[in-house]
């Protein structure tokens, strides 16, 4: 039931976005640095986070990527993570998180962003937090959004 609920919102947020033109070069958007992230870790001890940084009322910049437990380390730069992903499903986190942003900037819409082969749970977590990330920036609320994890 979570997870039908989760994914209505994430779905609900990215209409709302959408009928916005949900466009990430538009005057709607406060100036700043809004940051999106979820509330625990998964399963393999990672927290998923976005942020975006608005300049001049357009998006400038965005970072996808996952912390450890303690802050100490970044998902995107593990090497051991990378070589056992890599070798597992073809794909690692820094190869990934480029793409789903790539991806996110050129159309300027959440729901044009495909899912990537070997990272459906990465790009429904990505989705996810960057329609929160993009709603703050459109309220320029500066506060961190804590988002439910997604329920698997």
């Amino acid at each position: 039931m979570k997870r039908i609920l989760s994914f209505a919102l994430a779905a609900v947020m990215a209409f709302s976005l959408a009928g916005c033109g949900g466009v990430v070069s538009s005057t709607s958007f406060v100036d700043g640095t809004y940051r999106a992230e979820f509330r625990e870790t998964d399963a393999y001890g990672w927290k998923d986070y976005v942020e975006v940084t608005i300049a001049d009322g357009t998006l400038s910049e965005v970072v996808y990527d996952s912390v450890n437990e303690d802050g100490s380390r970044l998902k995107s730069q593990d090497e051991s993570y990378k070589a056992e992903m890599e070798a597992i499903v073809g794909t690692y986190p820094a190869k990934y998180n480029k793409d789903l942003i790539n991806q996110f900037i050129e159309s300027g819409k959440v729901t044009s962003v495909d899912i990537v082969a070997g990272a459906t749970e990465s790009t429904g977590n990505f989705k996810t937090l960057i329609i929160a990330a993009m709603e703050s920036a459109v309220n320029g609320t500066v506060e961190t959004v804590i988002v439910e994890n997604i329920e698997k």
